[in-house]
């Protein structure tokens, strides 16, 4: 494989098309790449925030409804303590109580289940409206590959940040980052996200549109 030479001409594209460093531009041929960063959009996408937010106040509303339901099945076991055990009175409470937690488990399953599903569509959806926008963007660019990289500092007093920053595809990029450009598109006509304390993205230094 003649890996080195591919490089070489992916490297001369850039140059001639001003977002790499500039030896001298080499053949025209090869592929235009960009990289983005998807956790950050994620995090900064206000739509995809603000549908996150309203799930986890059913969640808390629901967490509420819980504990009546708990404050409900020990005010029944309280009942059952004045009780004998074998009485009329007792197993009716006993059933009771046994009734009301085998409901509450299940309808706590369903819950988290219906969550959890709400959760998933909402990065779904979230994902493919982001893969729309850089496929245009790209189209737009004459773009041939947008890789998928993390711009997130390593924290070196953390094992798993510093893994996870080893692992990563992209060791080094210069002025390829297309985040911030697809964040503006995703987030255009919506309220601003809070701002997030983090390493500001150079822009690319590029004619894209």
């Amino acid at each position: 494989m003649r890996t080195s030479i591919c490089l070489a001409t992916i490297v001369a594209s850039l140059v001639c098309l001003g977002i790499a460093a500039p030896p001298a531009c080499g053949q025209s041929g090869g592929i235009t790449v960009a990289v983005i960063d998807i956790p950050k959009i994620f995090k900064n996408h206000a739509r995809f925030n603000a549908a996150i937010t309203d799930i986890k106040k059913d969640i808390d509303a629901y967490k509420q409804f819980v504990a009546q339901q708990q404050k409900a099945l020990r005010a029944e076991r309280e009942k059952l303590e004045q009780f004998k055990p074998g009485t009329r009175e007792y197993k009716e409470i006993e059933e009771r109580i046994a009734r009301m937690s085998m409901e509450a488990q299940l309808e706590s399953a369903k819950r988290q289940k219906a969550f959890m599903e709400r959760e998933a569509q909402e990065y779904y959806r979230t994902y493919k409206e982001i893969e729309a926008a850089v496929a245009d963007f790209a189209a737009r660019n004459r773009i041939g590959l947008v890789v998928r990289y993390s711009s997130q500092d390593i924290d070196p007093t953390k094992r798993e940040s510093i893994m996870q920053g080893i692992n990563r595809f992209v060791v080094f990029q210069n002025h390829l980052d297309i985040t911030q450009i697809i964040l503006d598109q995703l987030n255009r006509g919506t309220p601003p996200v809070p701002s997030i304390s983090q390493p500001p993205i150079p822009r690319p230094r590029t004619n894209y549109r």
